[in-house]
């Protein structure tokens, strides 16, 4: 199974102004999206995961009529880029998106799908309380009912926040009860792969517990990365790329 993984746009095209922090280059997500979608179709994954954050909509006019219409163009054009991809797409909102509006445009994404032989299981989690995440009510109830049923195939997980490792420095990246979801999920062994974005340093892939995690780091950010994760049985590996070079490689 092979899973491109990309996060993070802030997009703004038809939204007005740009991400508050510079190097989100949100006007340039259009271009350098459907740069990144022929080099993913060119790798030929399964799927491809984008977890979260995919416009950014000014926080202060969230219910604003005008930013609504104009937040609703920037969501279709992304669908428009990403519809170019060859494979099979899951998609969920992020922190700077408007979960109202993604999920009526977007109301068609299954949060419980086959993907080849594994079980792909969405999680659409909000922050509640000082900007940190919880998994509540039908998202929690998914979680709980998957990791406890009887269906034999291994799982993969797409959420927008982060499980492990713990990255709470200056801001709350992980959620609240990021713990206990470790725990649930270790104890179940039907996890193989969790995947996140938010934090835009990223987090490589590692294993803990008999799961692999993986934060992607910011597509929005240069040099613009997006990653492919390849799963054989139990084990899985990672590889980076770039819409430009990295400066290392310069």
């Amino acid at each position: 199974m092979r899973i491109a993984h990309i996060s993070d746009f802030h997009l703004r095209h038809h939204l007005p102004g740009t991400s508050l922090v510079a190097k989100r280059q949100s006007r340039q997500m259009p271009a350098l999206l459907r740069q990144a979608i022929a080099q993913i179709n060119a790798l030929q994954p399964d799927l491809l995961a984008i977890t979260g954050d995919l416009v950014d909509y000014p926080l202060h006019a969230l219910d604003d009529p005008a930013t609504l219409a104009q937040g609703d163009q920037d969501l279709l054009l992304i669908r428009e880029i990403i519809d170019e991809a060859t494979c099979p797409v899951a998609y969920l909102y992020g922190n700077h998106d408007h979960p109202a509006r993604y999920r009526t445009l977007f109301a068609d994404q299954p949060s419980d799908r086959p993907i080849g032989d594994y079980r792909l299981l969405t999680f659409l989690d909000d922050e509640v309380r000082d900007n940190t995440a919880e998994r509540l009510d039908a998202s929690r109830q998914l979680f709980d009912a998957a990791l406890t049923d009887t269906d034999p195939r291994p799982q993969i997980h797409l959420q927008h926040y982060m499980i492990f490792p713990e990255h709470n420095e200056g801001y709350p990246h992980n959620y609240r009860e990021a713990k206990d979801l470790q725990k649930a999920i270790a104890a179940s062994r039907k996890v193989r792969l969790s995947l996140s974005g938010h934090f835009h340093h990223g987090a490589d892939l590692q294993l803990q517990d008999g799961a692999w995690y993986a934060t992607a780091r910011a597509f929005c950010e240069a040099p613009h990365p997006f990653r492919i994760y390849d799963l054989d049985g139990a084990s899985a590996k990672q590889n980076e790329y770039y819409i430009e070079p990295s400066p290392e490689s310069e």
